[in-house]
């Protein structure tokens, strides 16, 4: 019975014993298939998967705000010594200046 079943897209005709077949096969599949309060079940599980997983993005969220003030504190910092430098290198650039002009 099976063989005739793979090549049920050559046979053209369907006799009593295959349609029983046929039958017994979809209520197989149909037994296997979930049920609407299965797929409810699983549903709602995943939608409060999905639900701790937004609780963790806005907690992620909360600290990436406070890691974004400390990147901007030592944004200043970096930005200051920068400065210091350049003033550090301009009074030195003077006084060789005023002392080889001065001397």
């Amino acid at each position: 019975m099976e063989a005739l079943l793979e090549k049920e897209g050559m046979v053209e005709n369907w006799n009593d014993e295959r349609l029983d077949e046929l039958s017994r096969r979809m209520d197989k599949g149909f037994e296997e298939a979930a049920t609407k309060v299965e797929l409810a079940a699983l549903r709602n599980e995943v939608n409060l998967r999905f639900d701790r997983v937004d609780e963790r993005f806005d907690e992620v969220d909360k600290n990436f705000g406070k890691v974004e003030q400390q990147f901007a504190r030592l944004n200043d910092r970096i930005d200051r010594f920068g400065y210091a430098i350049i003033f550090f290198a301009f009074s030195l650039s003077a006084a060789v200046i005023a002392n080889a002009t001065f001397g």
